[in-house]
């Protein structure tokens, strides 16, 4: 927890490098003035913007709702005040009548009946707030997570490798820093009344304002020597390499681990390695850095801290040595309770300030998803035009192209110096061995990312002139990326072309061209059939082998449907076939998506792709030659990054030392000795 004093030369001057815990640190210096207020004012004014923005959305959310809720909080600002005037009231009366010997039933009566009045409607105030707060919740966190969603649904591949997205946020925490708000608020509205009525207490005991500020001594120091990490800019890091290998160690234990897990017998050699990780670490702290930071605070001012929380006591030992007829009874003990009130609140207040930046900060990220801008951007020319929808098929050109991926720490392009032709309505085949950049390439067809350098031109025109939703219509992909979504089967397949969603003749053609028809029919809900539900449900102290009624519910939860890994790209095919529907689809890109298939079903899934193929050019990648090759108008060979060879089968199959050739009979090699 100690400072690193050997500073990484690599880290600015400007900059301040801790080492907390596992954590490694990094805050900017701060030059501290006027005893930090100017500081922290500074912090305060420049949260202002989000709030009002922040406010301003909550309450055209609920308006009604949320004033009442303002109005609950605003009573429970002046709450303690009234309740202490009235218990300073009631105490005065008795006192008065014991001095007297006859105390004031009436005033007492009064005064008592006041105060219960005051604790009735506070109640009915609490009671009606806890209600009402939920449905505000609710209605703010769904705003919120609609807001997300909408965003981030329609956030670029390259924006998201560049870390401009923020997709970690969540609206579960919204509404939390709007209370923080609130109780921010209320909080100032308390302090400045207990202030103002310990004052008028002092001053009416004949004790000046020195008194008061005596009772916020120990907040004051708090607040000029606060230290907290969440109100400074700062970058973290996990440092420690045995903290990070028992995380790795500590993720395995995820469900998508545990076949390879069990079948590959390792268990114990993970337990081995988690215990001595453990034991490397040691009590190195894991505590958020925040937590540590924050409680780097000197031995000396501490003790000086604590030490002016107890003047107020030396206050009254003090006077009632040199002045013992300065304080009754009534006003030593309301005073006492008042400042402890006082202080309890004035504490709290600042640190709910700290959580409320905290809070702005998290909204200013919130609001920062709107302003993000897309990599990928839109053109403005529609596609196919007039001319090019009687074309059959898309043509494509490749000049100069080059690409690297965003945020990529290779030196090595995915893409060097790339140059092709492709005719409309030709099918080509894209060969090469992995990491050639063949996935690449079709990537950039489908427009996923732009090029780095060249250009990808379609029917002549830059593919960055047309408009992004028009060439999305256009072009039909079957990948491997591609993945099964936490919807039922008939919606991952009808999903390929939205609007003929609840045709279920056309979902059944399009799973029998893709597939899926035959396993799907066998399983029981069928078409309804939801993989992997997406369900909050759970039994605790149940036996679920039992007899009993609550064991019998138990079993009927919903469970996980697993199917292999052939059936699930025989999905996502029947999803492209779907697709063909529109009636849009000029290109169709097809990368190693028959990949888990076996020979027969990777035969009739090509067959059934080149049937579909007038009006479309079709590019396929593929490391399995024989289905496609001979049909192939156009063979490109891929190797490191660059197109080394390029032509028919026939043409390919003659060039010596071909790259093409030497693919080829490995695989035929290997083909020859699977078959003997």
């Amino acid at each position: 927890m100690e400072k690193n004093e050997l500073r990484n030369p690599a880290v600015s001057s400007s900059l301040e490098e801790m080492k907390l815990g596992v954590w490694r640190v990094l805050v900017e210096r701060e030059i501290r003035t006027s005893l930090g207020f100017e500081m922290h004012w500074k912090k305060i004014t420049a949260m202002l913007p989000t709030i009002q923005k922040f406010v301003t959305d909550v309450y055209m959310i609920g308006p009604g709702l949320l004033t009442l809720i303002i109005l609950s909080k605003l009573w429970s600002g002046i709450e303690d005040v009234l309740v202490l005037h009235l218990a300073n009231q009631v105490l005065s009366i008795i006192e008065v009548g014991l001095k007297e010997g006859k105390p004031d039933t009436a005033a007492i009566l009064n005064a008592v009946v006041a105060r219960f009045l005051v604790v009735a409607i506070s109640a009915a105030v609490q009671w009606w707030r806890e209600r009402a707060t939920p449905i505000m919740e609710n209605r703010c966190t769904h705003h919120y997570e609609d807001f997300l969603f909408s965003t981030n649904l329609r956030t670029d591949l390259p924006t998201v490798h560049d870390n401009n997205a923020d997709n970690s946020l969540t609206a579960r925490a919204v509404w939390d820093n709007f209370t923080a708000l609130l109780d921010v608020a209320e909080t100032a509205i308390q302090t400045v009344g207990l202030m103002a009525y310990i004052l008028q207490l002092a001053i009416s005991s004949r004790h000046g304002p020195v008194f008061v500020l005596l009772c916020i001594g120990k907040p004051l120091l708090r607040v000029i020597f606060r230290r907290s990490l969440w109100e400074r800019a700062h970058i973290v890091e996990a440092a420690d390499p045995n903290y990070l290998r028992l995380r790795a160690l500590k993720e395995l234990e995820d469900n998508k681990y545990r076949q390879d897990i069990i079948s590959g017998n390792i268990s114990d050699y993970i337990l081995t390695e988690y215990d001595r990780a453990r034991e490397e670490l040691g009590d190195t702290d894991i505590s958020y850095p925040a937590q540590l930071y924050d409680i780097k605070r000197s031995l000396n001012l501490t003790v000086i801290m604590e030490i002016a929380g107890d003047l107020t006591m030396l206050y009254y030992a003090g006077n009632a040595v040199f002045n013992p007829t300065k304080f009754t009874l009534t006003s030593i003990a309301m005073l006492q309770h008042s400042e402890s009130i006082l202080r309890r609140t004035f504490y709290g207040g600042v640190k709910k300030i700290g959580e409320l930046r905290q809070g702005m900060i998290f909204m200013k990220r919130i609001y920062g998803v709107a302003d993000i801008t897309n990599v990928v951007k839109d053109g403005t020319l529609e596609y196919p035009g007039t001319q090019q929808s009687e074309m059959d098929g898309m043509s494509i050109d490749l000049r100069d192209v080059s690409f690297s991926y965003p945020g990529s720490k290779s030196n090595v392009k995915a893409l060097d110096d790339v140059s092709f032709s492709i005719k409309s309505g030709q099918l080509v085949v894209l060969v090469g061995a992995n990491g050639s950049g063949k996935s690449t390439l079709v990537k950039l067809l489908a427009r996923l990312y732009d090029v780095t350098s060249g250009q990808v031109l379609v029917n002549g025109q830059d593919i960055r002139a047309y408009k992004i939703e028009d060439l999305r219509a256009a072009t039909a992909s079957l990948t491997q990326d591609h993945k099964l979504y936490p919807l039922s089967l008939s919606e991952n397949i009808g999903l390929g072309h939205p609007k003929q969603f609840s045709d279920e003749n056309i979902i059944l053609d399009a799973a029998q061209k893709g597939g899926a028809n035959g396993f799907v029919s066998k399983l029981k809900q069928g078409f309804s059939t939801v993989l992997d539900p997406k369900t909050d449900q759970w039994s605790m102290h149940v036996e679920t082998t039992g007899k009993t009624p609550l064991a019998k519910e138990a079993q009927k939860l919903k469970g996980i449907v697993d199917i292999s890994g052939g059936e699930r790209q025989r999905v996502v095919a029947s999803r492209t076939f779907m697709r063909f529907k529109s009636g849009t689809v000029k290109l169709v890109i097809a990368d190693e998506g028959s990949s888990a298939l076996d020979p027969e079903g990777e035969w009739e899934l090509f067959k059934n792709l080149r049937e579909e193929r007038q009006g479309k050019t079709m590019v396929f990648v593929t490391h399995r030659f024989g289905h496609l090759t001979k049909y192939a108008d156009l063979i490109l060979c891929m190797k490191d990054g660059r197109l080394v060879e390029s032509g028919s089968h026939e043409e390919l199959m003659k060039i010596p030392d071909g790259e093409y050739l030497k693919l080829y009979d490995m695989q035929a090699k290997a083909f020859s000795e699977n078959a003997a």
